[in-house]
């Protein structure tokens, strides 16, 4: 499935728009990448070594990288 059709199905399952979930995956992206948890960390170092914040279907990929593992 796409990231597009992703966050519809997310939007939909909520009563939200698209754009409120894609808003919100962003907002805890951001959140994600500052935190001090050693896990965080490492996740994000592996995820985006330059410190540059990953899209949302980046996010998702590396997401279901880790479930799979």
């Amino acid at each position: 499935m796409s990231t597009r059709g992703i966050i519809r199905k997310i939007a939909k399952q909520n009563g939200v728009t698209p754009k409120e979930v894609r808003e919100d995956m962003k907002a805890a992206i951001r959140a994600s990448m500052t935190s001090n948890s050693p896990g965080a960390r490492a996740f994000w170092s592996r995820l985006s070594p330059d410190g540059k914040e990953p899209s949302i279907g980046e996010f998702i990929r590396a997401c279901a990288e880790q479930i799979e593992i």
